[in-house]
């Protein structure tokens, strides 16, 4: 049994039972072993599932195979577990749950590979999702989550300064063009006005700030032009991007992976042959306002 001076050296942390909580990268990101989500969990475990998620922001449980309901359970940990609001579910029985899928060359629900954080055209963005990897070719289609907290730390003081109290419009035009695009489900034919979020967020549960602004939803500063705004969104975009602010997960049938939506960003890459299957399933904790 390594001592807890050990155990921080190599970025392992116990945790209750027999769970163990591993740092996976030096970005973000954390491994939980020894824990079946399959399984109820008790209260001690819950609390410090929650608060590997806000610490690590990505957490990460192999070897799983857990039913719909209880994906769904899990879930309700950390909020209301609510249906996507443009793609359908897929998933008969389980509305709560999005399926994921490319297959025959073709996608259900969108291919992902462009940088975002979900649904922030929302009101109340949502919390964090859940996937349950139930196919893949290991070494394909792996998932990068980017650290906009760590990103938001790099940036200058003066453009930390100047960003401070700005505002951005984000909406789900580019996904509805992408989704009619790129999909084979229904078509999306409508979607909500535009909505208004702070560009740097303050994580209430650890007082970290990160910018809350994506290539896929943000239109463009409040009170500015898309031309005026373009210049510093793509710089934003650019520099969350970079490799040292990345974890990039490869997954394996039976992965879940579960990530804080408001801190985190993340891309699909679609590096896969036509005909091989990827499928996920995805739960999605509703959040609050963000302020």
């Amino acid at each position: 049994m390594m001592d807890g001076i050990e155990a921080s050296k190599l970025g392992v942390i116990a945790g209750p039972g027999a769970m163990r909580i591993k740092r996976i990268n030096g970005a973000l990101g954390a491994e939980i072993q020894g824990v079946d989500l399959a399984q109820p969990l008790d209260a001690a475990t819950r609390d410090a599932i929650r608060q590997a998620l806000s610490d690590h922001l990505v957490i990460v449980f192999r070897g799983q195979n857990v039913p719909p309901d209880k994906q769904i359970a899990f879930t309700k940990m950390f909020g209301p577990v609510k249906p996507h609001p443009l793609y359908p579910a897929l998933l008969d029985g389980y509305p709560e749950i999005l399926v994921i899928e490319h297959k025959a060359g073709q996608y259900f629900n969108g291919r992902n590979d462009i940088w975002h954080a979900d649904i922030t055209f929302s009101e109340k963005p949502p919390l964090g999702s859940v996937l349950h990897c139930q196919a893949i070719e290991e070494g394909f289609g792996d998932t990068l989550f980017a650290n906009v907290q760590r990103a938001y730390e790099r940036l200058s003081p003066g453009l930390q300064k100047m960003l401070a109290g700005m505002k951005a419009l984000h909406s789900a035009r580019v996904l509805q063009e992408r989704h009619n695009k790129d999909t084979y489900n229904a078509s999306i034919k409508e979607i909500a006005p535009p909505v208004e979020h702070p560009v740097v967020r303050t994580d209430p549960a650890t007082g970290r700030k990160g910018l809350f602004v994506n290539p896929t939803f943000t239109e463009r500063f409040v009170d500015m032009t898309e031309a005026e705004s373009k210049p510093l969104l793509e710089y934003l975009y650019q520099h969350v991007a970079q490799p040292e602010h990345i974890y990039r997960h490869r997954w394996r049938v039976g992965d879940v992976v579960m990530f804080e939506n408001r801190c985190v960003w993340h891309y699909v890459s679609v590096d896969y042959p036509a005909e091989m299957h990827r499928r996920m399933h995805r739960t999605t904790a509703e959040g609050d306002r963000i302020a």
